[in-house]
């Protein structure tokens, strides 16, 4: 049974190969991309992008949701939505966010974040979520910031992207923050939330349930 996270308006749920075109949407679009550091410019690489996510959804206990957008109105495809679970750390998870610019300023990427953050902290027990954005890319360090995330930090100028070298700004939440005083908490988004407008439609354990317990590595 496929993964999904219903929020207010959107349908997150797990791509499958009927969303080869959508991925070709989001890799042709160059403004899109621009910040983007996944590469997609060719069929082999975006075959190979579905490929993993299609591969990581079939296991059961899964390291990656890269997951679909789509407005549950009326089931336009908006973007990707990610949650990637460190396998050497697995009480952390990055999360990230592309939409297509119809869909972008209408507060989906905030709607779409708190949902992970939900899903991560509350269902995974995830110690630590983060994430990261060019530092040209100041919407979305706003959006990360909006929903209580902390600035940790910036790599500077470490990876020729596209056209310009890329700093990369990191931003994270720890479990004691989300639930505390985090910004995130004040909107109205997570209230909702709260009363169950959030919902999982697919149930299993996932070894980030041992929470604050060594794993092999000594971290947790």
């Amino acid at each position: 049974m496929a993964f999904r996270l219903l929020t207010r308006r959107l349908v997150l749920e797990d791509l499958t190969a009927d969303d080869c075109g959508n991925i070709r949407r989001i890799a042709s679009d160059h403004e899109v991309m621009r910040y983007v550091l996944v590469w997609l410019d060719t069929r082999e690489q975006i075959a190979a992008f579905l490929q993993r996510a299609v591969t990581e959804a079939e296991k059961p206990d899964r390291n990656s949701y890269v997951l679909c957008v789509r407005v549950a109105a009326t089931g336009e495809f908006a973007g990707l939505a990610f949650l990637e679970i460190d396998p050497e750390a697995r009480s952390t998870g990055e999360v990230g966010i592309v939409l297509l610019p119809a869909f972008q300023s209408a507060g989906y990427g905030k709607e779409i974040l708190l949902a992970f953050l939900a899903f991560g902290f509350r269902t995974l027990n995830l110690h630590r979520v983060f994430g990261k954005c060019d530092e040209l890319n100041t919407p979305s360090a706003r959006l990360m910031e909006s929903c209580g995330l902390r600035y940790e930090g910036t790599i500077r100028e470490h990876v020729w992207l596209r056209d310009h070298w890329r700093s990369t700004r990191y931003y994270g939440m720890l479990a004691d923050e989300y639930g505390g005083n985090a910004g995130h908490l004040t909107h109205p988004e997570e209230k909702r939330m709260k009363r169950n407008d959030l919902f999982i439609t697919r149930r299993f354990r996932h070894p980030a349930k041992m929470k604050n317990r060594p794993n092999h590595n000594g971290k947790i």
